[in-house]
């Protein structure tokens, strides 16, 4: 009997607080109803209470203040029951305070952990934890301004204090966007459903650090599919995969709302993109962050029945770069005379929505009575590779897409290539193995004799030794060419932004964190689907590309003209402007003379050195499930 006693205390103990705290609470009661009845039975006259109220009252007062036995007098058998009575109430109350205390304490860290329930809608959801967080926060964090409510919550296997204090430390403000922070593992769906994704607008999936992060990434979007109540329902997921192998598996595990983007192809595409065009980089990151100009989708009734070319002029501070008709379908640079439908929305590009607005009058441009310079055939480049990352065999194919006949590339690296010597296609390629970061090896290879110039930071290693030795072999690079001026672009790929600085202290022609422009583009297709297809056109080898030439090949230099009278020369040849370079602003950071969208009205005057950003060709782009 004793021994069954025990198990059921034992059993009790192991409810938690809250059961012990009931059992107390019990025990309270029924020593109070025996306080009273002690008062009502055995109590002198003068001090019994009147009445079963009462006597319950004084009974809980004298469990809870045993002092009130000082005032009791009597005969002995009744002071001795009130010396049980108050002995057993002191006992009583030092354990329920304890328990309180504990069952306080077990919840306060409870919190601290971050194991309760996000009851929040429309917030967006970002699951994993890499360096790249404080990138995706920042720029959802800008993407919120002006929306009322707005809320990230981040789910991750690190402790919650410390994430909140490693934002709080990153992010200069938060501009009114609630972060909330919860613990738990991305890859098991009750810790998913934490963060309450089903209400979510949109969820982000972060690789990993680990040396596979393809199956952290795959496992999340799995977890994230079994909290769906319907297979069409819930938010649109976003993640990024860095093998193309994976690619497949992953869109089968998110399903139909789900964004899967190849890291692999988006990063040599962009690598080759800017090597090939200097400055071409920062017109990508000003694309795909919130800071400046974004591509936006809108809706104008006033422009039915319009030809294409008559809306590149009906905007004065956006730029016009293509239509979205209601089945899905995204004609990117159509032909001119495309007539606008009712229900047809006008593809864009315009610093925010606020700015999106019609001129009151479509103007007639004037004509630009000037011979544009021909487009000669081009010769074979050379192309120079210091390092190597997983990247690299896509680099090559991508230059073998991208260069004309009769180029070659030659790669030098300190680590056995997944390349060999031979042909790519129409390239000549050749391979050396040695070290890029020594002196002597970047003269023996006659760097000045090469017209483009591209470092990678190699895989493997710590972001912070990666970036030394890149940050060494540029260096170098730059101090060669002071002794002999060299043409070629200089394009160099960094681990870890904060050595971004220090990087532009070596002034490359462009600087591009991969990691930091895959994060960009996750935040831009969280608030908008549609964006991935475009982005998708935008870095494929043929379709529609952006590209920079120069301003004498549209209008005369060192004469005054409107960017208006640029978007009406440059659509005369088939393409869309939708920015220039400055070639005076070349070295001025962070946008480097690239200026996206300029004011039509906006009276400027061009050097032979300037270039207009363009969009070239046409592509029509299937629709797909995207709201």
């Amino acid at each position: 009997m004793l021994q069954r006693f025990r198990y059921r205390i034992d059993t009790l103990m192991g409810r938690g607080a809250p059961a012990l705290f009931l059992v107390l609470a019990a025990l309270c009661c029924v020593l109070a109803l025996l306080n009273g009845l002690m008062l009502l039975l055995f109590a002198p006259e003068d001090i019994r209470p009147r009445g079963a109220r009462s006597s319950l009252w004084a009974g809980l007062l004298r469990v809870m203040s045993p002092a009130l036995l000082l005032r009791d007098r009597g005969p002995a058998p009744f002071l001795g029951l009130t010396v049980v009575m108050a002995f057993s109430g002191v006992v009583l109350m030092s354990t329920i305070v304890p328990v309180i205390s504990t069952g306080l304490h077990n919840q306060l860290a409870r919190l601290r952990a971050g194991r309760s329930l996000v009851l929040e809608s429309g917030h967006t959801v970002i699951l994993g934890w890499s360096p790249q967080i404080h990138v995706v926060v920042a720029e959802l964090v800008e993407a919120n301004r002006g929306r009322r409510h707005a809320c990230i919550a981040v789910l991750a296997e690190k402790d919650r204090t410390e994430m909140e204090v490693e934002i709080r430390e990153r992010i200069a403000t938060l501009a009114g966007t609630r972060v909330v922070c919860r613990t738990g593992s991305p890859a098991d769906p009750q810790d998913v459903s934490l963060v309450n994704p089903q209400q979510a607008r949109s969820v982000i999936v972060l690789p990993s650090e680990e040396k596979r992060p393809d199956l952290g990434v795959i496992k999340s979007l799995l977890a994230v599919a079994r909290t769906r109540q319907g297979p069409d329902t819930g938010p649109y997921v976003v993640a990024g995969i860095e093998d193309h192998q994976n690619l497949a598996a992953a869109r089968l595990a998110g399903g139909s709302r789900c964004r899967v983007i190849s890291t692999q192809g988006f990063i040599a595409r962009l690598m080759v993109h800017s090597s090939l065009q200097s400055g071409l980089s920062n017109v990508y990151t000003e694309l795909l962050d919130f800071a400046d100009h974004e591509i936006y989708m809108s809706h104008q009734p006033a422009l039915t029945g319009l030809r294409f070319d008559d809306t590149l002029r009906a905007f004065r501070a956006s730029a016009v770069i293509g239509l979205m008709r209601p089945d899905g379908h995204i004609l990117m640079n159509p032909p001119g005379d495309t007539r606008i439908g009712p229900d047809d929305r006008i593809v864009l590009i315009s610093e925010s929505a606020a700015t999106i607005s019609l001129v009151p009058d479509v103007p007639e441009l004037p004509a630009v009575s000037y011979a544009p310079v021909p487009d000669v055939a081009e010769r074979g480049r050379s192309v120079l590779v210091l390092g190597c990352n997983q990247h690299l065999a896509d680099i090559v194919e991508q230059f073998d897409a991208h260069l004309p006949a009769g180029s070659r590339v030659h790669v030098v690296t300190g680590e056995p290539a997944p390349i060999g010597n031979g042909s790519e296609g129409g390239l000549e390629l050749t391979v050396q193995q040695a070290d890029t970061t020594r002196r002597r090896v970047l003269e023996s290879l006659l760097v000045e004799k090469y017209d483009h110039v591209m470092v990678l930071s190699p895989d493997g290693q710590d972001p912070q030794g990666a970036d030394a030795g890149t940050l060494t072999t540029l260096l170098n690079l730059r101090d060669l060419a002071q002794d002999s001026p060299a043409p070629y672009t200089l394009v160099t790929e960094m681990a870890d932004d904060r050595n971004r600085v220090l990087a532009q202290a070596a002034r490359p022609d462009d600087l591009i964190v991969s990691a930091n422009l895959l994060s960009l583009r996750l935040s831009q297709i969280s608030e908008n689907p549609h964006l991935d297809r475009i982005f998708d056109e935008l870095f494929a080898p043929s379709g529609c590309q952006i590209m920079l030439r120069p301003a004498t090949h549209y209008v005369p230099p060192w004469r005054p003209v409107t960017f208006g009278t640029v978007v009406e020369a440059v659509r005369r040849q088939g393409h869309l402007a939708i920015g220039h370079r400055l070639a005076h602003r070349v070295g001025e950071p962070p946008h480097h003379g690239i200026a996206l969208n300029p004011d039509k009205e906006t009276p400027l005057v061009y050097s032979p050195d300037d270039c207009i950003v363009i969009l070239t060709s046409s592509s029509v782009i299937p629709p797909d499930h995207a709201p």
